[in-house]
């Protein structure tokens, strides 16, 4: 059962984690960022931030990493990041 309830974390962590990646790709090929409002953006990306500090911090204090809450975060970090950034040059 662990390792069933492990699989299905990595699973949903990934679909999470590339769920970003049709926005990025759209955004970077057509540069419209008009449907996004700066304050959806700023929360989202900072909110995403602010949780893998959150995470990354609680597991460094037990010695027990997460790898698909962090994964998950980090890729988002990335991705929203280039939207804040198109947002900023393509507005």
């Amino acid at each position: 059962m662990k390792t069933f309830m492990h699989l299905l974390g990595w699973f949903g962590n990934i679909l999470l984690s590339i769920g970003i990646f049709p926005q990025v790709i759209l955004t970077w090929k057509s540069h419209d960022v008009a449907s996004f409002s700066w304050s959806f953006l700023l929360m989202w990306s900072i909110g995403v931030l602010l949780t893998f500090i959150y995470i990354l911090f609680d597991n460094i204090q037990d010695k027990k990493f997460q790898y698909p809450l962090l994964l998950n975060y980090l890729v988002n970090i990335l991705g929203t990041s280039y939207l804040v950034f198109a947002k900023f040059i393509y507005s």
